[in-house]
């Protein structure tokens, strides 16, 4: 499946309004994928779980900073999970896709 901006709302819990304003951040998750070496999947549901978090992120710290209590250590979590996402789908491939009866 491929990530939408409607699919980024739902995964947000943000008004069905906002998915222009959230096209942005999706683009961005797909092109910091790219640059990664991640190829773009059709099917691979960890990619698409990927793009939604990665999204979420750079939503959530639209402002380049992060903010309250867990700010120390927020940027280390968020790096070791894209981190962690990267060499694993660099070389993935796409899931199987299943039969309808």
């Amino acid at each position: 499946m491929a990530v939408t901006a409607k699919d980024l709302a739902e995964y947000l819990n943000s008004p069905p309004d906002n998915e222009e304003c959230l096209e942005q951040y999706l683009a961005m998750a797909k092109s910091k994928a790219r640059s990664a070496g991640i190829p773009d999947y059709k099917h691979n549901a960890s990619y698409d779980g990927f793009l939604l978090a990665l999204a979420a992120m750079y939503y959530d710290n639209r402002g380049m900073r992060y903010a309250g209590s867990y700010q120390d250590s927020a940027e280390r979590v968020s790096s070791n999970m894209i981190n962690a996402y990267v060499l694993e789908l660099r070389y993935a491939g796409e899931d199987p896709m299943e039969e309808t009866p």
